[in-house]
């Protein structure tokens, strides 16, 4: 990074300057001058810049970051934790938050800064995608990215942690192992000999001349198995280079070479690390180990362990029954030497056994699950009726009515009798069919302990009605976060369970939920109300939640959540009540006037209403309807057009939307960006329908914003045609 004026010196345009005649806060008197510096290595698209915070004696005082799309971790603005802070630099940033938002102009500069230094640097004019509208972005003081994303991205990216990796649709080849993993899973198993051995020649050679590559791809391996969406032709290509670099260096050991026998030890060691201490995924675990089973080479002490007795690589207890071994006794060897002792992990790595085996062997292990003599396994099998996949939530729900009775352990009673209400028919009359044979046969319901004090994070609303919930709990003498992801229609789509040893794991916890944009406080009552209409969302299409929610539910001492259809003409008569007993400043006569005109600029908030657009095969037919709507003329009767006949169609919708986002911001207390008092007003004019749509300014934004995103992709088609 470097400053503009010093890339270009004799530019003009001043430095954006903060001058203070008295102290403010803890920021001293005088004045702070927030240079703007860029990247200058070639071929870089990082689309970022960064503020050196210099006083009148050109001394540094702050160091921030801020990323030009609004997205991912590096967005900010956040202090940059590697560089030297005052300690009122946090104000300083909090300047430097306002002035974005309120001088769109400053914004605008510096994409023009940033594309005359592109094309200094790569001689040629910058070429990347269109930067955000000045203004479309609502920016907000960030939190540091913790050194660990930074060194993943790193990894991934193949690019040093000070300058993050462009955007996915900008970025340039990838390098080190990456590059070569790229080449290998390119290349497939059935390439021609040459191109195989040229491959291995170069990865011969990186590995000579990078000490690190070793680290970099065990680090690699662990980032694939790790990823949502495997991508198998690159996490095969990784394990194939795994086994050449093995035999690669076995060979320079055998031959002498010195550092050869290092280089081996440091890559084992991090194997050892990344993929068992820090437990990838199991398939992952399992091909590692098949590869250092199959290598023949010598290895240290823990992964010898590992491949003697299933430590870290969790031997598959199928393939322990397949051998001989009686399967409950291979089962509970496996989650002894994996270290499982929460059922609710067990119940997770037998569903991940399941997957990767034969289909039809789940039903008679089920089975053997639920009539084993260890409760602990009879707790794991119990949990398998909260299979998303109805048909197997059935099929376990039928095996459970069938055991006896009093086989039921205590705890597994009290998890039925919690979530009999996320259940489906005819699935939840087999539960509760369950439940009487237990009473019947006197097994006790275990005690639900009380909770302690609970902290609830709470994203907005997208486009689509979806939301993300983090809440962090007490566990014992440690903490547990818990992570919610709702869809509209879908229900609740996943939830996570983690523990949280220490507070430093707090920290990065709350840091993670509060990097998406507007996740703010909430409440515990505000959780429950979107919980239960998730869980009627997913019973309406026959789903029930995964086992996680039921250990959420247990953790946060929740035993009352249930599905509940939402009532927005009740919620806003009551927010109206309230609203009129507060008595908010500026909630006069003509609150809901200045609210309405006010709410046809929130398109501003990117976050909060950036998605709200519409889009589809209702919007291309009105449209098409109307000859496509161009010109500054046409453009005002297309935005009608869209209020009239795309946004009516979906009010009920919207007005549900905008009543959520009410309760959203009133549970957000002093943080919410918009006072809730406002956003009622908005919704109430939506859910009444005497007044159209065209006339109130939210919805002629949104439809704006609709014919915007309707142009550009019918632009985009028309340029493809040509």
């Amino acid at each position: 990074m470097k400053p503009y004026h010093q890339i270009f010196p004799g530019a003009a345009g001043a430095t954006m300057t903060l001058e203070l005649h008295a102290r403010s806060g803890g920021i001293p008197r005088g004045s702070y001058a927030f240079v703007e510096c860029y990247c200058t290595s070639p071929g870089c698209d990082c689309r970022r810049v960064t503020f050196l915070v210099l006083d009148q004696k050109q001394r540094q005082k702050a160091m921030i970051c801020l990323g030009f799309d609004g997205d991912g971790p590096f967005s900010g603005p956040y202090l940059d934790g590697s560089s030297y802070q005052v300690p009122y630099a946090p104000e300083l940033l909090d300047f430097c938050v306002h002035t974005l938002n309120s001088r769109p102009e400053w914004v605008a500069r510096m994409y023009q800064r940033y594309g005359e230094v592109r094309e200094l640097i790569d001689g040629s004019p910058y070429q990347g995608r269109s930067f955000p509208l000045p203004g479309d972005l609502f920016y907000r003081a960030m939190p540091a990215p913790d050194l660990e994303s930074v060194l993943n991205e790193s990894v991934r990216h193949g690019c040093t942690p000070c300058c993050p990796p462009p955007p996915a649709a900008t970025q340039g080849e990838p390098t080190g192992t990456m590059r070569l993993v790229d080449l290998y899973a390119r290349a497939g198993v059935s390439a021609p000999v040459s191109i195989l051995l040229t491959l291995q020649d170069e990865l011969h050679r990186h590995l000579l001349a990078d000490p690190l590559a070793v680290e970099e791809l065990a680090a690699l391996l662990a980032s694939l198995g790790r990823a949502q969406e495997a991508d198998h032709d690159r996490l095969s290509a990784a394990l194939r280079i795994l086994s050449l670099t093995l035999e690669f260096y076995e060979v320079e050991t055998a031959g002498g070479r010195t550092g050869a026998r290092q280089q081996m030890q440091r890559l084992q060691s991090a194997l050892a690390l990344r993929v068992y201490r820090e437990k990838s995924g199991m398939e992952l675990r399992f091909s590692v180990k098949d590869i250092l089973v199959r290598a023949r080479v010598k290895l240290i002490p823990e992964l010898q362990a590992i491949c003697r007795s299933g430590e870290g690589g969790k031997e598959s207890p199928l393939e322990v029954a397949a051998s001989g071994e009686e399967f409950l006794a291979g089962i509970l060897r496996h989650f002894a030497s994996a270290g499982v002792s929460c059922p609710f992990a067990g119940a997770q790595e037998i569903l991940e056994l399941f997957a990767a085996n034969d289909p039809e062997l789940r039903p008679g292990l089920t089975w053997e699950l639920l009539t084993a003599d260890a409760p602990f396994l009879r707790e794991i099998a119990a949990l398998l009726i909260f299979d998303p996949d109805p048909e197997l939530s059935r099929e376990a729900a039928r095996m459970l009515v069938s055991v006896a009775a009093a086989t039921l352990t205590p705890n597994t009673l009290r998890r039925l009798i919690m979530a009999r209400n996320w259940f489906p028919e005819p699935a939840r009359s087999i539960v509760d069919q369950t439940i009487s044979n237990a009473r019947r046969a006197r097994v006790a319901c275990a005690h639900l302990d009380p909770p302690g004090d609970e902290s609830v994070y709470a994203s907005c609303l997208d486009g689509t009605g979806g939301q993300v919930f983090h809440v962090i709990v007490p566990d014992h003498e440690a903490y547990a976060g818990c992570t919610f992801v709702l869809q509209q229609e879908r229900g609740i789509v996943d939830c996570t369970v983690v523990r949280l040893e220490t507070r430093r794991d707090r920290e990065d916890f709350i840091r993670a939920a509060r990097s998406q944009r507007c996740c703010l406080p909430s409440t515990g009552e505000y959780l429950d109300l979107r919980l239960g209409m998730a869980i009627a969302a997913g019973m309406e299409r026959g789903r029930v939640p995964g086992h996680w929610l039921v250990r959420a539910a247990e953790l946060l001492g929740r035993d009352h959540w249930k599905g509940c259809e939402p009532d927005p003409v009740g919620t806003l008569r009551q927010l109206g009540e309230e609203a009129a007993a507060e008595c908010a400043p500026g909630d006069g006569p003509g609150a809901e006037v200045m609210a309405l005109a006010e709410s046809g600029g929130w398109h501003r908030y990117r976050a909060l209403f950036g998605s709200w657009k519409v889009e589809g095969r209702a919007v291309e037919s009105a449209m098409e309807a109307g000859g496509g709507g161009s010109g500054p003329a046409k453009g005002v009767t297309a935005v009608e057009r869209l209020c009239d006949q795309v946004l009516e169609q979906l009010r009920p919708e919207l007005s549900l939307r905008l009543v959520l986002e009410t309760l959203w911001l009133k549970a957000a207390g002093r943080e919410a960006p918009i006072p809730w008092q406002r956003m009622y007003h908005v919704a109430q004019a939506v859910a009444d329908e005497t007044i159209a749509l065209k006339e109130i300014p939210l919805a002629v934004s949104i439809a704006r914003q609709s014919l915007a995103a309707y142009r550009k992709r019918n632009h985009g088609r028309r340029g493809s045609d040509s």
